[in-house]
């Protein structure tokens, strides 16, 4: 017998294969025992045991990576190493074999599953010389196992595994079907859960907020129904098909009675709903030693004996979330999950604009922090670096408040594909691409110091990365995140990977007790005043000469011309100016026109938008003796 512990994949370490018995004795007695058994058997059943073999297939159709855990071989061994992963959507295979055993083959083989913590599912074949084959096999809680085949080394047992309902969300289909009743367990008695009528779908896949809200005679934090449709229309609108016939998914907000539930319709949650409106208070939690957020506050109300959360029997269907006023005292964060991922998120809105926030301020954050319980992260499979400006999604910090295309702002999404930027050749002429065409935010420092992230237009089709004013036609090296660093920035599918069950989520009669204490490192108002809003306006130039011209605009010396330029939003990248037709120059310091006759000077400024200002036009008529240019001294 082995027992041991592996890990692997295809390509790499694998599962071990059990060591070969070998020696005349045992052959000897092998032959004796199956010609003795070969008079008890028929000739069919001989056939389907000759060999004490099988061949073991593990179908993963779950949405779910399968991470070998450990194998035990009771008897005989394996032929090749078992496959150490088995990914979502693939299949896994190994044969068993006797290998000089007396016995046959028989073992078990357990898989971790990926984001399941130590949840494992198990299989297992006993494939004996004599006697009937027998297979064994267990799923964790959210999931199904079954088995088929075996019967003989021509038919391989085949295991397969799935989740336990059609489109992976942890829902199980009778549930949406018919409703659920559920015992919290905490002596709220059971809980009749409507899910029918909220509005579940086998045939896709659905996830459910209640969203409860602080209140107070200042303001109430209830979030606006137009950011809760923002977000709702982004999840329906998605490219999101896993385990579904079509794409998107169904996203129900209860933030109360009168809250909408059916956007199309008007319908609202009614006596369905469970939210409610909580107590303001300033903060909601405090840190601890280590500077981290706890959880305690948040706990105390979701599992309050009147009206907490928990007593509703939704704690593995619903994400909990409250809308507060901030996290704890001194904190501007605008929000937090309890992990990645996670069921539980808080939005904390009390110091940006109003104390409750925008529109978009509110979608943004409830979508990013619901995105946090989904299992994405700043940059999507990582939290740093943060503000790529190629990741388009409201992850990053850049978009987290919506992205924008042309001139309409306050777009939410998570991102649709996984481009890198090379931040070390940096191609000024290319612009990097979007399945939604939205426009770029990239880091631009300013000459007095410091800096922020301007947008640029996607119909630019062209990045100002150095914020120089012009477009090189060389690679430039620029830190377009502003991380101190100049490297490859990756990309990431975030639909592709959100993980619809985590925390609570398809576990029944789990509340998820206190959560850890969890980083505070949100998006604060001061942060979010870095990312500046769409600029469609160029920059105004004006010309200053000296000296004065004398009687009729005529200057009688050399004129220095200086040229200052303003811009509201993005800044002012650059100034430059056409003396006499020589061709456009970068304006450095004033400008000095000597010599008699006539002179044209072009002006023009170009901000970090890329937004370009039709160029202005200066006339400047030098007579050094007077003399020469008797007209100009005419009157008209």
């Amino acid at each position: 017998m082995t027992t041991e512990r592996f890990l692997g994949a295809s390509g790499g370490p694998a599962m071990p294969v059990a060591p070969r018995r070998s020696g005349f004795a045992a052959l000897f007695v092998l032959a004796l025992a199956l010609l003795t058994a070969v008079a008890a058997i028929t000739p069919a059943a001989a056939a389907r045991r000759a060999g004490g073999t099988v061949t073991v297939e593990v179908v993963n159709n779950s949405d779910r990576d399968l991470i070998g855990s450990a194998i035990n071989v009771i008897h005989g061994c394996l032929l090749a190493p078992a496959p150490g992963r088995i990914n979502a959507g693939t299949t896994g295979r190994w044969t068993a074999t006797a290998c000089g055993d007396l016995v046959g083959t028989e073992g078990t083989i357990s898989y971790q599953v990926a984001g399941e913590g130590t949840a494992t599912v198990d299989v297992g074949w006993n494939v004996p010389f004599v006697g009937e084959n027998s297979f064994t096999e267990k799923a964790p809680t959210g999931y199904v196992v079954s088995h088929s085949g075996g019967e003989d080394p021509s038919s391989p047992a085949r295991f397969t595994f799935d989740c336990n309902s059609t489109t992976c969300d942890g829902i199980p289909d009778d549930w949406k079907r018919n409703g659920v009743t559920i015992d919290p367990g905490n002596g709220a008695g059971p809980q009749f859960i409507d899910l029918p009528k909220m509005g579940a779908d086998v045939n896709k896949p659905d996830v459910f907020v209640q969203l409860d809200w602080m209140a107070g005679p200042a303001h109430s934090h209830a979030l606006d129904p137009q950011a809760i449709r923002k977000v709702v229309d982004a999840f329906a609108k998605s490219p999101f098909n896993r385990h579904s016939p079509t794409t998107g998914i169904n996203l129900h907000v209860d933030a109360g009675p009168n809250s909408v539930l059916n956007f199309a319709t008007g319908a609202t949650w009614g006596t369905l709903s469970r939210a409610k409106a909580l107590t303001e208070t300033a903060n909601l939690g405090v840190k601890d030693a280590n500077g981290m957020y706890t959880w305690n506050a948040f706990n105390a109300l979701k599992t309050a004996t009147t009206g907490g959360f928990v007593n509703t029997g939704r704690s593995s269907i619903f994400h909990y979330a409250i809308s507060a006023h901030n996290l704890e005292p001194g904190s501007a964060s605008s929000g937090i999950s309890s992990g990645t991922p996670a069921s539980d998120f808080i939005v904390s809105l009390g110091s940006f604009t109003n104390n409750v926030g925008t529109v978009n301020e509110q979608a943004g954050t409830f979508m990013h922090e619901l995105g946090h319980n989904l299992g994405l992260r700043h940059g999507g499979d990582f939290d740093l670096p943060n503000h790529r400006p190629q990741y388009f999604s409201v992850m990053n910090y850049s978009y987290q408040m919506g992205l924008a295309s042309g001139t309409t702002s306050g777009l939410m999404d998570y991102s649709r594909q996984a481009a890198s930027l090379q931040e070390p050749t940096l191609d000024e002429r290319q612009y990097p691409g979007s399945v939604g065409n939205f426009d770029v935010r990239h880091y631009c420092t300013k000459p007095t110091g410091g800096g922020s992230f301007v947008t640029v237009l996607a119909s630019a089709g062209r990045v100002d990365w150095n914020c120089n004013g012009m477009i090189d036609e060389s690679p430039v090296a620029v830190d377009t995140n502003n991380d101190g660093q100049i490297t490859t920035l990756t990309g990431h599918n975030d639909w592709n990977a959100i993980q619809l069950r985590g925390g609570s989520i398809s576990h029944p009669g789990d509340s998820g007790g206190v959560p850890a204490p969890t980083p505070d490192n949100e998006l604060t108002p001061d942060e979010a005043a870095m990312d500046l809003p769409v600029d469609t306006t160029p920059p105004v130039t004006t010309a200053k000469t000296h000296p004065y011209a004398g009687e009729h605009e005529v200057y009688h010396e050399d004129v220095t011309v200086t040229l200052t330029a303003t811009d509201d939003i993005s800044g002012v990248a650059r100034t430059e100016y056409n003396l006499d037709g020589a061709g456009w120059r970068d304006y450095t310091g004033p400008v000095t026109v000597s010599g008699d006759g006539e002179h044209t000077l072009l002006y023009r400024s170009i901000d970090h938008s890329q937004n370009v200002e039709q160029a202005k036009s200066l006339t400047i008529r030098i007579d050094c003796d007077g003399e020469r240019h008797d007209d100009w001294h005419q009157s008209p």
